[in-house]
């Protein structure tokens, strides 16, 4: 019997193209059984997926954006009372390649029962957001450790500068390892049994959008859970995201150069947020960590005239640190 899923997905705006390709793909596969789509708002004609799949997908329209953390988990809810046995989230421009979904429920079924069906989750690849995993980085430094700040970490300055000369680029393997262990991952390719959504609850509303998913898989780890992601699942994006590291050199040219000025402070005030109040395990760590990336930052900006940018970070920061989550109305959704 396959193992049946419910696929929860958040749209915005008109993205009807993407949800049309996430969709159409995965009823592909026998193991999704129904399609749950949230609309921030949208003005995409979504009453046109619902009459090409009537008995598959469902939309629930909220009249306002409310960001994704209230939309993930307005869909999730949705899919637990329909009594959804595995959750699969998905960014409406996300799309699994063949065999993606098999892939994540094959290596879940086999986790489960060291792990526990309520402790374990996997999520599928996304070259672009696991850019260096899929570059070869060593996987010690392609994730960060505690007491980072927005990624920074001093102990692996040595090898940040050691991978931009010639001889010491990182050069993708040709056989990806099965398995990557993750502290937290993105909504979107995450599978996991119902019985852990019920015990993480739902994504935290004040965080509006950024960082709320890394909050919210964070809970699986941090109560004694795991993630791993599954290279052999590789899902398509659609769209590349606004800060990813394929648009300039460097985290600091994300920030100071990427997106509008409403992603730049959500995205660095959660991430302030989180790294402050969630994932500093060293006080004094974090701080050398911070005064460093800001020592960086204030270069960058000058560097590339970034002046006004930089004032916006240095506020979207100073809230995150201070716990000033919810809506800023100077950045309204």
């Amino acid at each position: 019997m396959p193992n049946l899923t419910t696929l929860v997905t958040l749209t915005y705006g008109d993205r009807y193209t993407y949800l049309h390709t996430l969709i159409s793909r995965s009823l592909e596969s026998p193991q999704i059984e129904r399609v749950i789509v949230v609309s921030n708002a949208s003005s995409a004609p979504l009453h046109m997926l619902v009459e090409t799949w009537p008995d598959r997908v469902q939309v629930i329209d909220l009249p306002t954006n409310t960001g994704s953390a209230n939309g993930y988990a307005v869909g999730i809810q949705a899919a637990l009372d329909a009594g959804g046995h595995y959750l699969w989230l998905m960014d409406d421009d996300n799309a699994p390649t063949i065999n993606a979904i098999e892939a994540l429920h094959d290596r879940l079924q086999r986790l489960q029962p060291t792990y526990g069906a309520d402790r374990v989750a996997v999520v599928g690849f996304r070259p672009t957001h696991q850019a260096d995993i899929a570059m070869g980085v060593p996987q010690r430094f392609a994730i960060q450790p505690r007491s980072s700040f927005f990624g920074f970490h001093i102990t692996q300055l040595p090898y940040k500068l050691w991978r931009r000369l010639p001889w010491g680029r990182p050069r993708p393997e040709h056989q990806l390892p099965s398995l990557v262990q993750l502290p937290f991952a993105t909504y979107g390719g995450l599978l996991a049994h119902h019985s852990l959504y019920r015990r993480i609850g739902l994504p935290l509303d004040a965080l509006k959008l950024y960082a709320d998913d890394t909050e919210y898989t964070w809970r699986i780890t941090a109560g004694g859970g795991r993630i791993f992601l599954v290279p052999e699942a590789l899902l398509d994006d659609l769209e590349h995201s606004w800060n990813i590291k394929a648009r300039t050199s460097n985290i600091y040219e994300n920030y100071l150069l990427g997106g509008s000025d409403l992603r730049a402070y959500y995205g660095a005030r959660n991430q302030a947020w989180f790294d402050k109040h969630v994932w500093a395990a060293s006080p004094q760590v974090y701080r050398f960590n911070r005064w460093l990336f800001f020592c960086l930052l204030r270069v960058f900006a000058r560097r590339c005239d970034a002046g006004a940018r930089l004032k916006l970070l240095e506020k979207a920061i100073a809230d995150g640190e201070s716990g000033l989550l919810g809506l800023n109305r100077s950045y309204p959704l």
